[in-house]
């Protein structure tokens, strides 16, 4: 990546916590009130549902002002209304949308892998980054460290990404398939210690300073600390790798009409065109959003397939 685009993402970055911090002064002001369209149906109306999960680095307090108040103005051209719905456990947000309080679920992969079990979604977007639609993890290690396998980290520290309360999260879902492979019982039993950072991008550091002996991350987040320091890149390896994962992913209910879905799926495909879809989809980390294609979920279903497979064998020997 060049010096140039390093630069732009991380004025990205520091754009979307910016643009919550006014949203959120202007609200608590009255200056931003509810938008409403006066010529709109009064059925006509985008309802979604949200977990923390879909958002990084940022309290739900500040989130939940500013997702709202975008909600209702991107929702004006194919809409008319609009509103967002936070839930704390995904099985209140399957309830909602069986019982038709919401259309639309925004969610990590791992939370859609989940909820599909729950309730009648179909996913018809993906979310993209500067690298595309898919992401892949990474388990790290210093070179000069002597470490070469998994094998090699029984009895080591790990730092990871905090783990997701409302299902298995894609790490925890690689690193115990990895671990089953070495007959382990789990990753609390395997490592002598497992620290998780709230933000992905944190858990690179301490494996850089020796304060970890491995660490589980994102391609993006590997490549975006760095190009931060180039140091990182030269003094750290990859020695496992999990190819071709998905990221986020827009669901919607999937007894709504083909019409409806086709206008929910063009109102989400335009946000990067207007200012203030492209604010939402800062605030989610997303460059933009394509529309869904089976074989995005390939590896991701593998994976989960997988570990299901490796869990029902182990314990089919106790």
């Amino acid at each position: 990546m060049s010096h140039k685009k390093l630069k732009a993402r991380i004025r990205l970055f520091m754009r979307s916590n910016l643009i919550i911090a006014m949203l959120f002064s202007l609200i608590n002001s009255g200056c931003i009130s509810p938008v409403t369209c006066a010529h709109a149906e009064e059925n006509s109306r985008l309802r979604i549902g949200f977990t923390g999960s879909a958002f990084q680095d940022i309290t739900n307090t500040d989130i939940r002002a500013a997702v709202s108040v975008l909600i209702q103005k991107v929702a004006w051209k194919h809409f008319g209304k609009g509103e967002a719905r936070f839930y704390e456990t995904l099985s209140e947000m399957a309830t909602d949308l069986k019982n038709r309080k919401i259309e639309v679920l925004a969610t990590p992969v791992e939370e859609f892998m989940e909820l599909r079990k729950q309730a009648p979604i179909v996913p018809i977007l993906v979310t993209a980054s500067d690298n595309g639609t898919d992401t892949d993890l990474l388990l790290l290690v210093r070179k000069d460290s002597g470490i070469r396998s998994i094998r090699d980290l029984r009895g080591k520290p790990i730092v990871m990404p905090l783990r997701n309360p409302r299902c298995l999260s894609m790490y925890m879902a690689w690193l115990e398939t990895l671990l089953m492979g070495e007959r382990s019982k789990g990753i609390d039993t395997y490592f002598s210690s497992v620290k998780e950072t709230r933000t992905a991008a944190k858990a690179v550091m301490p494996v850089f300073f020796r304060q970890a002996d491995a660490c589980v991350v994102t391609r993006q987040v590997f490549d975006l600390t760095s190009e931060l320091n180039p140091q990182i890149s030269s003094e750290l390896t990859v020695i496992s790798r999990m190819d071709k994962l998905s990221q986020g992913i827009i669901a919607v209910d999937r007894r709504l009409s083909e019409e409806t879905r086709e206008r929910i799926r063009q109102s989400f495909l335009t946000l990067h065109q207007t200012p203030e879809g492209e604010q939402l989809l800062m605030l989610f980390k997303v460059r933009k959003l394509v529309p869904f294609s089976p074989g995005y979920l390939k590896a991701t279903e593998a994976l989960y397939a997988e570990y299901a497979r490796r869990r029902d064998m182990i314990a089919g020997r106790r």
